[in-house]
């Protein structure tokens, strides 16, 4: 099956694509927000690119702390992509995978865009579980 991972930002989507065949995810492509439209798009773009199923990274409170601003944008996101496609839509904890798709850049030179790292990772941390 063919996954779509996704870094949902207030600005800037982080995209990456992986199969669960090999286990292996890839950075696609870093899309601006554009607010209501993203969903909508996202949904388009799960069609082109014949995505079965989509992981989102969600900004989850640590222990019994109330849902961050972030991760009640990042939820809306979700059930609104969920009105505009059929595919499943999973969740994964991406906690730390901002500050770890830096340390990436930084030490690997990589030229990819931190955001499309972020979703990467969050899709790899998705097949590795």
């Amino acid at each position: 099956m063919r996954y779509l991972g996704i870094d949902y930002g207030d600005k800037k989507i982080g995209l990456a694509l992986g199969d669960d065949e090999v286990k292996v995810a890839a950075p696609l492509e870093v899309v601006r927000n554009e607010g209501e439209r993203t969903a909508l798009l996202v949904a388009q773009l799960i069609k082109r690119e014949r995505v079965d199923a989509v992981v989102v990274g969600v900004p989850l409170s640590a222990g019994d702390a109330p849902a961050s601003e972030q991760e009640k944008k990042t939820r809306a996101f979700i059930a609104e992509l969920k009105k505009l496609t059929t595919v499943p839509v999973y969740e994964e904890d991406e906690r730390y995978t901002s500050s770890e798709s830096l340390r990436i850049k930084h030490e690997h030179g990589s030229g990819v865009p931190e955001d499309a790292l972020a979703a990467t990772l969050i899709l790899q941390a998705f097949f590795d579980r």
